[in-house]
């Protein structure tokens, strides 16, 4: 059962091998251009980098992480300046350096509106097909009604149960809308061996995007 406690435990053991150091090139690739100041969501930012190359951009980044652990290894990471202030269940670190939040807890208790586009690497993909749906409603209420979304998606054949989850093309297309478009695939299984030996002769790895006529 995928919980709270699942991922929190996750962090507290160190088993984050979905953590990628390095900025994710397909976020630097396909992010689309917005104007300055643009207020992006991350959803379930862990630790990730894309968080400080999305705030060198020049964008207004609010990333949302349930792991108190995660947040204090991105902030350390980083030798990040911030302050913090809490906002009811939720701890918000707001960084002093770059145009940058981290905000500390159950992302379903996140319910800041009218962000001008989302950034989702690892979310969707995290979710059980249970709480799929709940996530991506969420998400869509936290977003103005012409926003840009970019998000990653994972689909593979064999025996693994995820997290990351197996998505087809039509529940992406059935949980975000006729908007969404793929843009990008790639099957990991053809290019690293270690999916091949997990089972896999399928791993695709595909890019997704919301992108309104005014950007």
């Amino acid at each position: 059962m995928v919980t709270n406690e699942f991922w929190l435990d996750r962090w507290e053991t160190g088993r984050i091998g979905f953590h990628k150091d390095d900025v994710n090139p397909k976020l630097m690739t396909f992010w689309p251009m917005l104007p300055k100041g643009s207020r992006v969501l991350v959803p379930l930012c862990g630790k990730s980098n894309d968080l400080i190359w999305l705030a060198e951009q020049g964008y207004q980044v609010t990333g949302v992480e349930l792991s108190s652990l995660a947040v204090v290894q991105f902030l350390g990471d980083n030798d990040l300046n911030y302050v913090t202030h809490h906002h009811g269940e939720l701890k918000i670190h707001t960084v002093e350096d770059i145009p940058l939040r981290i905000v500390e807890g159950d992302y379903f208790h996140f319910c800041e509106t009218d962000f001008d586009a989302c950034y989702d690497r690892a979310a969707m993909v995290a979710m059980p097909d249970t709480m799929r749906a709940r996530y991506v409603t969420h998400t869509l209420d936290r977003l103005s009604s012409n926003a840009s979304v970019l998000v990653v998606s994972v689909y593979y054949d064999g025996d693994q149960q995820g997290p990351p989850f197996s998505i087809d093309d039509a529940t992406v297309t059935q949980l975000w809308g006729p908007s969404i478009h793929k843009i990008a695939a790639e099957n990991l299984a053809l290019i690293h061996e270690r999916y091949r030996d997990r089972g896999h002769s399928v791993y695709e790895e595909s890019v997704w995007r919301i992108q309104p006529n005014l950007f």
